[in-house]
């Protein structure tokens, strides 16, 4: 068995991450509960005792979904993108890229250079404001992607994984 391999991503991506994972509780705690509290709220004016009950249901429904969504915010933002920045390992070796990734389902990818076809860096707002950038590889079977690169370190990493492909193009 191969070792892992020993570079890291920049721990700037931990920020991204978390962002991310923010804006992605924040969008579904609130399509999920907002309507539920605002059914509460409703019934809740009502003078019957049964849209009463309702309303009280409703509430305790809505309060336990604000607990979940507090629960999901501690692991989603706070334990997760730290274990994934833990498990995100690479390497560039002179014949192919390594790459082992994953929290619970654990990927270990190997890309022959000679199977590159072009490598190029990409970087949106969010890693822009980070100062990150990502180094995506295509071949035949697909895009892979290397996230949460330095600039100048991905920028470096795209031209020396350009210069080996072509190296192991000539060599066929």
């Amino acid at each position: 068995m191969r070792t892992l391999p020993s570079r890291k991503l920049d721990k700037r991506i931990t920020r991204v991450w978390r962002l991310s994972a923010l804006a992605n509780v924040v969008v579904w705690a609130t399509v999920g509960t907002a309507p539920i509290g605002v059914l509460a709220l409703i019934l809740g004016a009502s003078s019957s005792p049964e849209e009463q009950t309702a309303a009280t249901v409703l509430m305790a429904i809505t309060f336990g979904l604000l607990g979940l969504t507090g629960l999901a915010l501690i692991v989603f933002v706070v334990v997760i993108p730290k274990i994934r920045w833990i498990q995100w390992r690479f390497d560039v070796l002179d014949e192919e890229i390594d790459i082992h990734r994953g929290i619970f389902w654990r990927k270990r990818l190997i890309i022959p250079l000679i199977r590159v076809q072009n490598v190029e860096t990409r970087q949106g707002p969010i890693l822009r404001a980070n100062r990150l950038a990502s180094l995506t590889v295509a071949t035949a079977a697909g895009e892979h992607t290397i996230p949460g690169l330095g600039i100048e370190e991905a920028d470096a990493l795209r031209d020396q994984v350009a210069v080996l492909a072509r190296i192991a193009q000539e060599d066929v």
